[in-house]
């Protein structure tokens, strides 16, 4: 039996099926892959279900792998789709550097940053060490993951790369989160500077305002908070997923390019 050939065959491993009728062999591209950084974020998992749901396997990082929601990580044998856990800490660059050697093995077609620490740590409070932290997890971090997963991104037909801003890094600014904030406006500087240095890799941003309140905001504070904002509620992880889906899949010749998901907070 010869193998249909197809784009990029040389870089991916096809997969040849039993003919149906009349002695006809298919060649079906393999199942696409995205790697999910954060996936026990709140974000973070519902991307994960979103691309499981489209077929794609997964490959996804925690800190903790054991947080990682088991309906997720769990496979259907019957299935090409797999989901692969990685234990990760964007600021540790030794874990950097394996995720790299483990995720990097095969052709990858999206990369998506969703988890970070997030604190609300004020200006006068804040230490050198808040800084580097956040400087580390949020922008050193993920650019040497990007960087180290280049060549299976380009082994990829269409490759993208999501992160993950903050509305009130650059839109908004607002008190009491300086060093997470700080971080947040490098992650945003970077999609334009990523998408140059990587083309044709697409690489993408998310500036969230709430997508699901903080657990520890209370009632007043979120009721003040949805004054300013247009659409008058928070928005949902799942939202913020179905973005993601559709600017990776579908937004083929757009990139460097950041996008508001806040209601429309980013007007007030």
């Amino acid at each position: 039996m010869e193998m249909v050939p197809g784009p990029r065959a040389t870089t991916h491993e096809w997969i040849l099926l039993q003919p149906r009728s009349r002695g006809m062999t298919i060649a079906e591209p393999p199942t696409k892959r995205i790697a999910v950084i954060g996936a026990t974020s709140r974000v973070g998992r519902a991307v994960a279900s979103r691309f499981l749901e489209l077929g794609w396997s997964l490959e996804l990082t925690a800190r903790n792998t054991d947080r990682i929601d088991p309906a997720i990580r769990s496979s259907d044998e019957s299935s090409s789709t797999v989901a692969r856990c990685h234990a990760l800490d964007l600021a540790d660059a030794d874990a950097v550097d394996r995720a790299i050697d483990s995720i990097g093995r095969a052709p990858l077609d999206a990369v998506v940053v969703a988890g970070s620490p997030f604190d609300e740590t004020p200006l006068a409070e804040a230490t050198a060490d808040d800084f580097n932290l956040h400087s580390a997890a949020q922008i050193a971090g993920p650019a040497r993951l990007v960087q180290g997963l280049r060549p299976a991104l380009n082994a990829a037909a269409s490759p993208a790369v999501m992160l993950f801003g903050d509305i009130h890094a650059w839109s908004r600014p607002r008190a009491h989160a300086t060093p997470y904030l700080v971080a947040k406006a490098g992650v945003e500087a970077m999609v334009g500077l990523l998408a140059v240095e990587l083309a044709p890799v697409r690489v993408f941003g998310l500036s969230p305002g709430v997508v699901g309140w903080p657990e520890d905001w209370p009632e007043s504070r979120r009721k003040s908070y949805l004054e300013r904002v247009p659409l008058g509620r928070a928005g949902t992880p799942e939202e913020a997923a179905g973005l993601v889906r559709s600017l990776l899949v579908d937004a083929t010749y757009c990139t460097g390019i950041v996008i508001p998901i806040d209601g429309g907070r980013h007007l007030r």
